[in-house]
């Protein structure tokens, strides 16, 4: 019989595996839309969007790595090299977080393995 304690176990490896594929999907669109040699302003904003919301934690991090000086540019009124640089950032945003998640998980099913 299962306990709620397996399901729980069950549940954060699946979530987990949810996770990374999702990231990696949008890894892969990323490096699709970076690929293209007509620049779609439309789409890379669209994108950009799609990553904030879903990881409102990598704008953070940028500015952090990279304090914004002077005026703010808005995602509609940027250029497009802005946009394809900044949706190169996030490309590699979840490219090391994904990283880090799987390393996070491994370590955590080593010490599980250990009690």
């Amino acid at each position: 019989m299962m306990t709620a304690e397996d399901a729980l176990k069950i549940f954060e490896k699946v979530y987990f595996l949810h996770e990374q594929i999702d990231m990696q999907n949008d890894i892969r669109e990323i490096s699709y839309i970076l690929s293209q040699s007509i620049c779609d302003r439309k789409l890379l904003r669209k994108k950009i969007d799609t990553i904030n919301d879903k990881h409102r934690e990598n704008v953070i991090l940028y500015n952090i790595i990279f304090p914004p000086e002077g005026n703010h540019i808005s995602l509609e009124d940027a250029s497009a090299e802005s946009l394809r640089s900044d949706l190169e950032w996030k490309r590699i945003y979840l490219q090391a977080k994904s990283t880090g998640k799987t390393f996070d998980e491994l370590c955590k099913e080593m010490r599980n393995s250990y009690q």
